[in-house]
């Protein structure tokens, strides 16, 4: 008899921590969704993405995969801003701009020349968002290099594979939490832009996915927090 009631008692609390579990799941990404996948300065990125027909939830992942939405931000090797453009690329975009001045920290300015430096990437690789973002971060002379040997299904070099992947996760979250305030809802896929056949976009609509993301991305921040990491 005891042990019918012990038995009962386990099978109870089982159920009850797989229900918790389950509620934890559902709701902590509610909860906790804007405060690990922030979104600031969206004036600035509709005003940009409309101008240089880019998606505002693409530019809004990019911000987000390389800043945090930290304006301060430099990078080892001296990127600066939101967007971590490098000063020899800042000049080059300033001059095809017409900028005389401008300051990398500045939000608008650094999504301003992100944005511009995107739809050239873009431009440049007939729409192809996979190429343009990996010549975002490793270069566009790689990338010529890779898309010549055959090697863009596999980017040969780690971070930049990780980077076009992480992105891609980053823009579906930023579609499905903020698509109304960034006036985009659905497609999650850049204007005038597409995604490749080694990176295609996931539904948006999956909210398991974009559950997933927002989990990992938690989990993610608890780990930087004991290793001391700002990212």
């Amino acid at each position: 008899m005891l042990r019918r009631r012990l038995k009962i008692r386990a099978i109870f609390s089982l159920v009850v921590i797989l229900l918790a579990l389950g509620t934890m799941y559902r709701y902590l990404p509610v909860i906790f969704g804007d405060s690990v996948y922030p979104l600031r300065y969206d004036e600035h990125i509709i005003k940009y993405a409309q101008e240089y027909n880019l998606d505002s939830t693409l530019v809004a992942a990019v911000i987000f995969q390389e800043s945090r939405f930290n304006t301060q931000a430099v990078s080892p090797k001296g990127a600066r801003g939101l967007m971590q453009i490098m000063p020899a690329t800042a000049r080059m975009i300033a001059k095809e701009l017409g900028a005389r001045e401008y300051d990398l920290f500045n939000p608008e300015t650094s999504i301003r020349f992100g944005s511009w430096y995107l739809r050239t990437l873009l431009d440049k690789y007939n729409g192809d968002v996979e190429f343009a973002l990996a010549a975002y971060n490793a270069g566009s002379g790689n990338v010529d290099k890779w898309a010549k040997a055959g090697l863009m299904d596999n980017i040969p070099f780690r971070e930049t594979n990780a980077y076009v992947k992480k992105i891609q996760g980053h823009q579906a979250v930023y579609s499905d939490m903020y698509g109304d305030r960034l006036g985009v809802r659905g497609t999650g896929t850049l204007v005038a832009g597409k995604w490749s056949e080694g990176v295609k976009m996931e539904k948006i609509d999956n909210d398991f996915d974009v559950r997933g993301r927002i989990w990992s991305q938690i989990i993610a921040n608890v780990f930087s927090i004991f290793k001391g990491d700002e990212k």
